[in-house]
Formats: C-alpha cells, sequence, structure tokens
C-alpha cells in the first residue's frame, strides 16, 4: 500500500514538475519572441525615421533646455532637428494659426505643461503618447517615480511629465538665532518668536508664485493659513532675493520665508549662517517645469517623432536632460550625481507632493484676491 500510495505522490510531483517547468518555458518563449517583435519593429521604425531625415520640435531653449531636446541628434545623427525656440506662449499662436490654416508643421513640443493642456489639449490637436513607446525600457511604469508614468492632462494620456524637483521648503533660517528643529511646519512660522522678524517675497512678485500656490492649494494649509500668516507675523516684503538673505545672515530678520535653495546655499558657501529648513508635516511643492513632452496630430514625420519620443523617455534619453538642465528626471533608474541639489530635488517616495505647476492650480486670481483683502485687513488695523 505505502509503495502504492508513493508512486502516486511521485507521479503528482512530476505531473505538477512538469507543468511548472512548461509554464516557465512558455513564459519565457513568448518574452523573447515579444522582445524579438518588439526589437523588429523598432528597426523598421528607425530605418523609416532615417528615411525622413528630420523632425520638427518646438520648445523652450532656456536653463539648458534647448541642449537636453537636441542631445538627440548625437545618438541619431541621420535625424536632423529643426529646433523652433520660444516661450509657450509664443509657439502656442504659431502652432494653433499653423493647425487653422490646415498646416502640419510640428512634430511634437516640449517645455513647460500649461500651455499644452490649457490650449493644444483643449483643442484636441495631440495624440496620446503611451502608443508611441515601443521599447521596452520605456513602455516599463515601474522605473519612474511613484511607479508609474506622470501626465499633467486631466485624461492623463497626452502630456507627458518627466522632470520634477522638490521645493524649496519653508525658507531660510539665520543659525545662530533660531534651532533648525525649530521649524519643522509652515505653521511654526506663527510663533511669536518670530513675530516682526519675517521677510519674504512679495505676494504679486511672479519669481516665488509656484510656492504661494502651494501655501494656497495645499490641503493641510490652504486660505486659512496664508490669513493668519498675514495678519499675525509683521511680515516684511521685499523683491530683491540677495538683500533678503543678507539681512538674514546678518540677524536683521530671522528667516527669509520661501528662499530658494540655490540662494541659501551660495550664502552659506560665502560664510552667513544660514541653513534651509523643510516641513516635515506638510510636504512640499514639486515642480515639473519644462519638462512636458506632448506630440501633434498629423506629424510630418511620424517615424522620426516616435524614435524621439522613444529616446527622451529612454535613460539615455533622461541622463542627458538632468546633465544639460540640472533638474531631476522623474525617471528613477538613472544616476542622480550631476543634480546641483540631489537630496533636496528628488522627490521621496511616500511623501505627499503638490504638483504645483499643473494647469489646475494655474489660477492664482483668488490668491491674489485673498492676499489683497487680507492685507488691507493688516494695515486697517
Amino acid at each position: 500500500m505505502w509503495h502504492s500510495r508513493g508512486r502516486q505522490s511521485l507521479a503528482r510531483f512530476l505531473v505538477l514538475l512538469i507543468a511548472a517547468v512548461g509554464t516557465c518555458l512558455w513564459v519565457t518563449n513568448t518574452q523573447s519572441a515579444e522582445s524579438s517583435s518588439a526589437q523588429a519593429e523598432w528597426e523598421k521604425v528607425l530605418a523609416a525615421a532615417e528615411k525622413e531625415g528630420e523632425l520638427n520640435i518646438y520648445g523652450q531653449g532656456r536653463a539648458g533646455v534647448g541642449k537636453a531636446i537636441q542631445a538627440f541628434g548625437q545618438v541619431y545623427p541621420k535625424i536632423k532637428i529643426n529646433f523652433i525656440e520660444g516661450s509657450g506662449s509664443e509657439l502656442a499662436k504659431k502652432i494653433m494659426a499653423e493647425q487653422r490654416a490646415g498646416k502640419h508643421l510640428v512634430d511634437l513640443s516640449v517645455g513647460g505643461g500649461g500651455t499644452m493642456v490649457l490650449v493644444y489639449h483643449k483643442a484636441k490637436v495631440l495624440q496620446p503618447i503611451s502608443p508611441l513607446l515601443l521599447l521596452p525600457e520605456t513602455r516599463d511604469e515601474t522605473k519612474w517615480f511613484s511607479k508609474k508614468h506622470l501626465y499633467a492632462d486631466p485624461d492623463e494620456r497626452y502630456v507627458f511629465m518627466a522632470q520634477g524637483d522638490g521645493g524649496s521648503g519653508i525658507g531660510a533660517v539665520n543659525t545662530n538665532l533660531v534651532k533648525a528643529n525649530e521649524i519643522q511646519s509652515w505653521w511654526d512660522l506663527l510663533t511669536p518668536k518670530l513675530r516682526g522678524k519675517i521677510v519674504m517675497t512679495d505676494p504679486n512678485s511672479a519669481g516665488n508664485i509656484g510656492s504661494w500656490r502651494f501655501l494656497y492649494y495645499s490641503a493641510d494649509l490652504g486660505p486659512g493659513f496664508i490669513r493668519r500668516l498675514l495678519l499675525e507675523t509683521s511680515l516684511t516684503f521685499a523683491a530683491n532675493e540677495h538683500q533678503m538673505m543678507d539681512w538674514v545672515g546678518s540677524g536683521k530678520y530671522y528667516i527669509h520665508v520661501m528662499a530658494k535653495l540655490e540662494n541659501t546655499q551660495n550664502a552659506r558657501k560665502q560664510g552667513l549662517p544660514v541653513l534651509q529648513v523643510f516641513s516635515e508635516k506638510e510636504g512640499d511643492a514639486l515642480s515639473t517645469g519644462s519638462g512636458h513632452l506632448c506630440v501633434f496630430k498629423e506629424t510630418p514625420h511620424p517615424n522620426a517623432t516616435r524614435v524621439y519620443v522613444n529616446w527622451f523617455l529612454s535613460k539615455q534619453g533622461q541622463l542627458a536632460w538632468q546633465q544639460y538642465t540640472g533638474r531631476n528626471s522623474f525617471r528613477m533608474d538613472i544616476p542622480k550625481d550631476m543634480l546641483p541639489f540631489k537630496d533636496e530635488q528628488m522627490p521621496k517616495e511616500g511623501r505627499t507632493y503638490l504638483l504645483s505647476s499643473l494647469p489646475r492650480y494655474e489660477d492664482v486670481a483668488p490668491l491674489r484676491k485673498l492676499v489683497d483683502e487680507t492685507l488691507a485687513q493688516a494695515k486697517a488695523k
């Protein structure tokens, strides 16, 4: 009896083993076939792209963005980039005029997300990004921050967000007058010790509008916090960032709220006793800046466009983006050592961020109205 049961158990084990091995071989063969098919499709598209021989890109050229865009030519020299540089509003006027005239001259655009979403996406002149992704490394969403591809448009299909920099935190403190652990939340700015000792950028200045948007739209802060900040702290507003940093370094003020991280680091190198402090409770703003990509319908060079999109979102393309712009790529499987403020720029998984450059936060009219009304109330006291 034992021998019979033993033979039955062994038979069942062998059947399961054979099935498992067969499954593994099937999966391996399937993956290999898919990989071979993708490679064959890539080579076909690349050959067609080189035959097209050129590509029309409209985008922003500031802060190394133009160089990052054109780094493609170093890898694919047979495909010439015709780069039309301009601001988002300038390019939008040009592109929409071309579209209305039935002229499809632009292939893709790289730059700020506001114009892409509020103008191009709204006008329905874009095509989705995902179907253009041929290479396994560009289709794999696990290599990106939050383990997914991020999009700025409400459909989450058309305006790809490739860049994301952590904000500058709360600001810079004088370390001789304020201990870093005394300010761990934006709400700590309301402490009586800081009354009359806070200097910050004028809310009517465009330079720090992203930070003001963060305060306004943050679920942990919002209009209530802004009212108390403006009414209870006897703030001083100024426009010159370097002067404000000097004031904090000399002790005239204890903290420069919304100080840019690079200004604080430069001041430290000059010997000023200043240090950037960050909120441990309310998260931070996350700026996507000029790191957006969109592709237009009826592109004049469809194959070259596909090659460019796959290169741009590849490890090689995103590494070039970081090297030339100094901005953090949302792609997390590439080196970050070239970033000037790596630890601060890189978003942390699990931490709360507000993507302050998204079009949904574009409207600052309610924010300005709130600030103006609250400041008028403060003066009337």
